[in-house]
């Protein structure tokens, strides 16, 4: 989990800074795999239940793994509902506590926080991206068209997919950024996705509030498992 330090950093606004990062380590999810998966995330199982998924939306849910998924890197993150395939970037703390994002020339990446859970393991997967630049939309600009129920899917190295479904979306100032809600460490695997919102600010060159999305686990699937269109 990430730390204090970082997180009281992230809610002072420092999350969408321009900032280097690291090289790219994700790529784009497969295209047949993006549309073959539904806008709505399956139920969410009860713990220790293996649950067959019912069939929805573009396709439905193929049947879900047993056992909770554990680590492995992430490598894209999908939103069908806000048209999100971005590869991951893996990025963590500068030594003064700020965490730096994607930079703005790479504003079609995202960042995971890899001092915190890897998405699939117990504990909140923290993961960041901007919301425009000065040229245009970044890669979550879609981000506030998300429902609750919606799927956030996270393909990763060992070659599955964990899927989240939206528990709550809310908007909240830079100044009071809800660091334990967002940091926490449920028993579950979690999910916080984390952007900029509200009115921008012109004078600072920052917008005002962070929108964040708050995921849980629904769902863990082999990537071979989806149909292909």
């Amino acid at each position: 989990m990430a730390d204090l330090r970082t997180a009281t950093a992230l809610g002072l606004g420092a999350v969408l800074l321009l900032a280097g990062c690291r090289a790219p380590t994700g790529r784009q999810a497969d295209p047949a795999l993006v549309r073959a998966l539904p806008i709505v995330a399956p139920a969410a199982p009860r713990p220790g239940a293996t649950v067959v998924a019912a069939r929805q939306g573009r396709g439905g849910w193929p049947q879900t793994l047993p056992r909770l998924p554990g680590a492995s890197d992430p490598v894209a993150l999908v939103v069908p509902r806000a048209d999100v395939n971005a590869p991951v970037t893996l990025i963590e703390s500068a030594e003064d506590g700020t965490l730096e994002p994607p930079s703005l020339d790479q504003a079609d990446l995202v960042g995971w926080d890899r001092l915190g859970p890897t998405p699939g393991e117990p504990g909140s997967a923290v993961i960041v991206g901007h919301l425009d630049t000065r040229t245009g939309p970044a890669v979550f600009a879609g981000l506030s068209r998300v429902r609750k129920g919606d799927a956030v899917v996270v393909t990763r190295a060992d070659r599955t997919a964990v899927v989240f479904r939206v528990s709550a979306i809310e908007r909240v100032s830079k100044t009071a950024f809800p660091v334990k809600k967002v940091y926490g460490s449920p028993p579950r695997p979690a999910i916080r996705l984390v952007t900029c919102g509200g009115d921008y600010d012109a004078e600072r060159h920052s917008y005002e509030d962070n929108t964040i999305v708050y995921g849980e686990l629904a769902g863990w699937y082999r990537l071979s498992d989806f149909p292909r269109a």
